[in-house]
């Protein structure tokens, strides 16, 4: 059989060979030159980039938060401050490199989570131990709890040192299971809660739990406030444990600058009560707001919007109405729907309240996005309410008040004098046959003024007298001292979100249709701010200077050295200082029964006897809304006093939005508030009285049964009397002294709200004290005192015996030396132990 295999290739394994030495060479040369490219790709290319990252790996970044700084009153009181504690990190990637099992991970959180005992789950700490990110990626750095106490942070750190998996090697140690440590941070606390809290505002935590301003001076003052953090840096091991006896790179933080206010606790804590009791008194259901500022530098004493709320919780609705209205879950009721609107504005809420009732059920809309329940988006906007400075973020219609700056105007421009006369006869068609602008407008209650100067026309607040000024004045005029006064710009307080917008017609506006102009001059139909109002005021009760309003007086470092220093800063002149003092006689004219330049006295309830008092009082009908369910317009009601006339220092404006009483103009409802204001606002800052408008001797007391409490102190203020209220607000069922006695001017009259009981109190012995300060002792126990003789000598006898039980208010006549040559008296005391003695003295029922 022939062979069919193919002959054999003698070079056959020569070239297997020469193959094979080619292959291997190739490879070795593609080896080595992925090599030689990784060598350069880690020395030379990135070797930046390599040796951050083994930088990174062995050194642990920790950031040092500053301490924000506080803010004080002008008295040194600490209004809000900071407080270190500490949050717990984990490392969630490095517990996975150290070995860690579900199992060991588990036990831990829960005994994390009963060593942080804050409610926090077992569950909830073991997520975080082992969170990863959207790619399923450990993560490195992970906030376990945050603003832990130090011993709590300390006991967590030590355990997590302690836990670890079972070491490798006899006698070595184990790895961490939950890698973790702790960052400084700071919590932010007001210890007075919700005292001044529109004013102060309050601080959120960002994304990093980092403490930032979201209201309030905190937010306008962030950038002193906050600090500069610093850092800490310190080698690790390859298990992300700091290495002993290593010392950190540390840089300090910078810690935030310290605020130092204008504002006065004490008159804060005055102007607050007494608006509280008028928002509930007037059944206000809008908000009340109130400024104290002096005149001549623009510094705020005072400043209030309420309802306010608590900064240490601001997410709570603190206005008690506003909340059971919340958590409705029938048919709202009328009344409930009157108070939401009235409140928030029929705008706001139309659609929420359209079907009668708040829904909690979450809705979607036509793109499929979810729309949050009726109840939480109405709970956002009563949280928003609270939050509001009224003063400075929200409009409000001024009605009559404005007549002042109309008449500063007709007087300043020349174009009027005080004895410019118009006829008022009840009632004033503009226009007449116009279908498009006639218009008749009326005095209050149809009042006829007959033939008025500028002085009774003020006094009689009279529309029509201002309606024919502002046709004299004529619109350019009247609008350059719109402008000049600042009603068209912020005034540019140092607070934040203050409004940029205003509703004032201008000239063009005024000149085109003439009852734009005509409603203009009575403070109808155009909106300002509260704080662009009483900054006009002060700018007529200063000699004519517009200041800018501020409530920061300087900022200090940690160490009390002043960074910047607030100075008064005069925007302009606005009117000559003749026409500030001829505005003036005319405000005092309005309010004190001494004046003469007529004798209505319009806005005597706000007189408090011995000062010399101007004011003005606004009650704007609120066009821009619907009728209320009686009828009757929405009102905003206003007042502004100024003090002494003579030489203005201080001012006092008040803003009640919406109350609802039985009279219903600021001469009535809001003048008692201001007058109240300033019987205790101005004995505190030390103002003097005047000795021909103090009463001496004594006088007989008002009765006061079944008032209340502010409408109460009017008539006390009036006769130069003091008072206190026992009980709750309310109206009076019992007083003492009663109505009809005869007592000392200055005596305090005891108004009880809740029963018809005396309270009662222990006399001390006064004898052989001197005058002055047996009446500190006296007054001190709640008791009045009445001289025989002359008050500067020594007591021989007192009327009612010591150590004897008597009523609050009671009359102790004490009996002087009849030379009064002996002036010394080595038992009298310090100032600080007659303190003592009073507080000792105040009986546990008195509430003021």
């Amino acid at each position: 059989m022939a062979n069919t295999q193919p002959p054999r290739n003698p070079n056959l394994k020569s070239n297997v060979r020469i193959r094979t030495i080619i292959a291997v060479a190739a490879f070795t040369l593609g080896a080595f030159g992925l090599l030689i490219y990784q060598l350069y790709a880690l020395q030379l290319r990135d070797a930046e980039h390599y040796r951050t990252e083994a930088v990174t790996q062995q050194l642990q970044d920790t950031e040092l938060p500053a301490t924000r700084g506080n803010i004080y009153s002008a008295n040194g009181k600490l209004l809000a401050k900071s407080n270190t504690v500490w949050n717990i990190i984990a490392d969630p990637a490095q517990s996975e490199k150290n070995g860690a099992t579900e199992t060991e991970i588990r036990t831990g959180a829960e005994h994390i989570a009963e060593l942080l005992n804050d409610g926090t789950s077992a569950d909830d700490i073991y997520a975080k131990l082992t969170a990863r990110n959207k790619n399923g990626e450990l993560y490195q750095y992970r906030v376990v709890a945050q603003n832990v106490e130090k011993p709590v942070a300390d006991a967590i750190i030590e355990y997590s040192k302690s836990y670890r998996t079972a070491p490798e090697k006899e006698g070595e140690t184990g790895y961490r299971i939950a890698v973790l440590s702790t960052e400084q941070s700071t919590t932010r606390s007001y210890p007075y809660g919700a005292f001044a809290s529109s004013v102060i505002g309050f601080c959120n935590n960002d994304e990093n739990g980092k403490l930032v301003g979201a209201y309030g001076l905190e937010k306008s003052y962030e950038e002193d406030l906050a600090g500069t953090p610093g850092r800490s840096i310190a080698e690790t091991n390859v298990n992300g444990e700091i290495l002993a006896n290593t010392e950190a790179d540390v840089h300090d933080a910078i810690d935030g600058n310290n605020l130092n206010l204008t504002l006065d606790e004490n008159v804060q804590a005055i102007v607050e009560e007494y608006l509280a009791e008028a928002m509930d008194t007037f059944s206000v259901h809008g908000r009340g707001s109130a400024i104290v500022m002096n005149v001549k530098t623009g510094a705020i004493l005072a400043m209030a919007s309420l309802e306010q709320f608590d900064p240490n919780d601001p997410m709570t609705v603190y206005d008690d109405k506003m909340q059971t209205i919340l958590d409705k879950t029938d048919a709202l009721t009328a009344d409930d729907i009157d108070w939401l609107e009235g409140r928030l504005g029929e705008k706001n809420v139309a659609g929420i309240i359209a079907d009668g009732v708040i829904s909690q059920e979450t809705t979607e809309d036509e793109n499929g996005n979810t729309i949050s329940s009726e109840y939480t988006q109405l709970q956002g906007m009563l949280r928003e309410a609270q939050w509001k400075n009224k003063n400075i973020t929200e409009l409000y219609m001024p009605g009559s008040i404005f007549k002042l700056i109309t008449a500063s105007a007709g007087l300043d421009s020349g174009i009027m004098n005080m004895n410019q006369t118009f006829y008022c006869n009840g009632e004033l068609t503009v226009n007449q046959g116009s279908e498009l602008w006639e218009h008749t407008y009326h005095c209050a209650n149809g009042e006829v003024h007959n033939l008025q100067n500028m002085a009774q026309a003020l006094d009689n607040s009279c529309n029509l007298w201002f309606i024919q000024a502002a046709q004299t004045l004529q619109p350019t005029v009247f609008y350059d001292y719109i402008r000049a006064f600042g009603f068209t710009q912020p005034t540019g307080v140092d607070l934040p979100s203050e409004t940029r917008w205003t509703s004032v017609y201008n000239a063009q506006q005024m000149a085109e249709v003439d009852t734009n102009l005509y409603t203009a001059a009575f403070g109808q139909n155009e909106a300002i701010t509260p704080m662009q109002m009483a900054t006009a005021i002060a700018a007529i009760a200063n000699g004519g200077y517009l200041v800018t309003p501020y409530i920061v007086d300087s900022i200090t470092d940690d160490a009390g050295n002043i960074i910047s220093q607030t100075d008064t800063s005069v925007r302009r002149q606005v009117i000559s200082e003749e026409v500030s003092q001829e505005i003036l006689s005319m405000m005092e004219n309005n309010v004190d029964p001494n004046g003469t330049l007529s004798i209505r006295h319009s806005c005597k309830n706000a007189y408090v006897a011995g000062y010399r008092i101007g004011g003005k009082s606004g009650t704007a009908e609120r066009t821009d809304r619907h009728l209320r369910g009686d009828g009757d317009y929405y009102k905003a009601m206003s007042f502004s006093a100024v003090l002494p006339i003579n030489d203005p220092e201080i001012e006092v404006f008040v803003l009640l939005d919406d109350p609802r009483w039985i009279h219903d103009y600021a001469s009535q409802v809001v003048a008692p508030v201001v007058g109240n204001i300033i019987s205790e606002v101005a004995p505190y800052l030390g103002i003097e009285q005047d000795a021909n408008y103090n009463p001496t001797g004594n006088v007989t007391v008002q009765t006061c049964l079944d008032y209340t409490w502010t409408n109460a102190q009017v008539t006390l203020n009036q006769l130069g009397l003091q008072h206190k209220l026992i009980g709750s607000n309310g109206n009076i069922v019992y007083q003492y002294p009663v109505g009809g006695s005869s007592v000392p001017v200055g005596s305090t009259i005891y108004l009880y709200t809740n029963t018809d009981q005396d309270a009662m109190t222990t006399v001390p012995d006064v004898t052989g004290k001197s005058g002055s300060f047996a009446s500190q002792m006296l007054k001190a126990s709640n008791l009045n005192v009445q001289f025989e003789g002359d008050s500067s000598g020594r007591v021989v006898s007192q009327s009612t015996a010591a150590e004897t039980s008597a009523a609050y208010g009671t009359i102790v006549t004490l009996t002087m030396e009849s030379d009064g040559s002996d002036t010394a008296d080595t038992t009298d005391i310090t100032d600080t132990q007659v303190e003592e003695t009073t507080e000792e003295a105040v009986g546990e029922n008195t509430e003021q």
